[in-house]
């Protein structure tokens, strides 16, 4: 005889929610991390590039490492500084106190379940507003956001993937297609190699001939 493994059962919609933000209340940063991603854009600038990140508080290492599927030897490199990661899950997961969360359904993802809702800003929409937040099952955590985005200079849509890394919950990939200048463009990052050291040695952020910049977003 087999034995049966017991049947997954769902939750209601208004426990998964609280454990949505349990969750992300309790969700670290990491104070240091090491990773590297690949962008492809196509329409409005065309490119492809690779980069790896090194990332410690309010300063961030870029490197370029290949362009046009081309290593560059050796990386240039960027030190910016002021950096907000645009990316992370803190600074893009809809919030249940700033969104309206409409149950969608909930669907079988390997072992575990994954529960979709719709997501309406509590109150004006925003450059970047998410629409649709997937949530893991058994972290319950986001696995993907579908977003809009919009600016005097483009509109457009696109998704957000998350995954573990680590103790970490962190991007995978990005992908968008939007309207610039009145002309169609997409764009696609994925993110892998992810490490988080405890620290960073301090030289990693004094590099000679870089060019040194402020930024307020990153990658």
């Amino acid at each position: 005889m087999h034995a049966t493994p017991p049947a997954i059962h769902a939750l209601p919609p208004a426990t998964v929610i609280q454990r949505y933000q349990a969750a992300l209340e309790a969700q670290a940063v990491p104070p240091h991390q090491v990773f590297e991603y690949t962008v492809d854009q196509v329409g409005f600038h065309d490119l492809a590039q690779t980069h790896r990140i090194y990332r410690s508080p309010g300063v961030q290492r870029d490197e370029l490492i290949a362009d046009n599927g081309h290593p560059v030897k050796p990386p240039v490199v960027r030190i910016r500084r002021g950096v907000r990661d645009r990316y992370a899950l803190e600074n893009v997961a809809p919030q249940p106190g700033a969104y309206t969360f409409s149950y969608v359904g909930v669907a079988h993802v390997g072992a575990h379940l994954a529960y979709a809702f719709d997501t309406v800003p509590s109150g004006t929409a925003k450059a970047f507003t998410v629409r649709r937040v997937v949530i893991d099952g058994l972290s319950y955590l986001p696995t993907s956001l579908s977003f809009e985005t919009h600016s005097a200079r483009a509109n457009g849509t696109g998704t957000m993937s998350f995954a573990k890394a680590g103790r970490y919950w962190v991007p995978t990939r990005v992908a968008v297609t939007a309207t610039v200048d009145g002309k169609k463009a997409s764009e696609s990052i994925s993110f892998s190699a992810y490490a988080f050291p405890q620290a960073l040695p301090p030289a990693t952020f004094r590099v000679a001939h870089s060019s040194a910049s402020t930024s307020s977003e990153s990658p």
